[in-house]
């Protein structure tokens, strides 16, 4: 019989900040990303619109993952860094 490990292991991950950064939420196209968790919706829909108005955004793009445990599909991240200039990911509970 096997024996495991309980204590795992880490590996870092480094990431970079993206190569081309916002100076103003000005004019700019949002993507918002709801992980389908509880109130996710509704934080990220008042936060739409609380951007909307306060920086006359050009467009306001809304997608969800189909479960909060997955990763966002391809598809989706893809239409997203083609149609947005900045997004958020939003988590319920």
């Amino acid at each position: 019989m096997p024996i495991l490990d309980p204590t795992g292991s880490s590996q870092e991950k480094r990431y970079s900040l993206a190569p081309r950064r916002l100076r103003t939420l000005e004019g700019a196209r949002l993507g918002l990303l709801g992980n389908t968790k509880l109130n996710a919706d509704a934080v990220l829909a008042a936060l739409g619109e609380l951007l909307k108005e306060r920086y006359a955004l050009e467009s306001v793009i809304v997608r969800t993952k189909p479960t909060f445990s997955r990763p966002a599909e391809d598809q989706v991240v893809a239409e997203l860094v083609e149609q947005c200039d900045v997004v958020i990911a939003g988590v319920g509970d």
